[in-house]
């Protein structure tokens, strides 16, 4: 990943997808009709904001480990969060 991108950002990065995620159910139960299709894009979303909340989790980890990934992506630990990483 980029040199911007650090755990901290990535946990605010994640933490506004998965609200994203929520306003984008709450629309698609409006538009939607189908019961049927309503259920399984909503479903989806679900499965995706929970997804992005695990790895999220994961990310709180990786500053005291040096190893941090997301999605299979390397996430480099700046120096400045923990010197034995650099």
């Amino acid at each position: 990943m980029g040199e911007w991108v650090d755990p901290e950002s990535l946990q605010t990065i994640l933490l506004g997808a998965i609200m994203a995620l929520g306003v984008l159910a709450a629309l698609l139960m409006r538009v939607v009709r189908r019961l049927l299709l309503r259920l399984v894009l909503v479903g989806l979303i679900g499965a995706l904001a929970v997804s992005l909340w695990l790895q999220r989790a994961d990310l709180q980890d990786c500053v005291e480990t040096c190893s941090c990934k997301l999605y299979g992506q390397e996430v480099a630990v700046p120096a400045d969060a923990n010197p034995s990483c650099a």
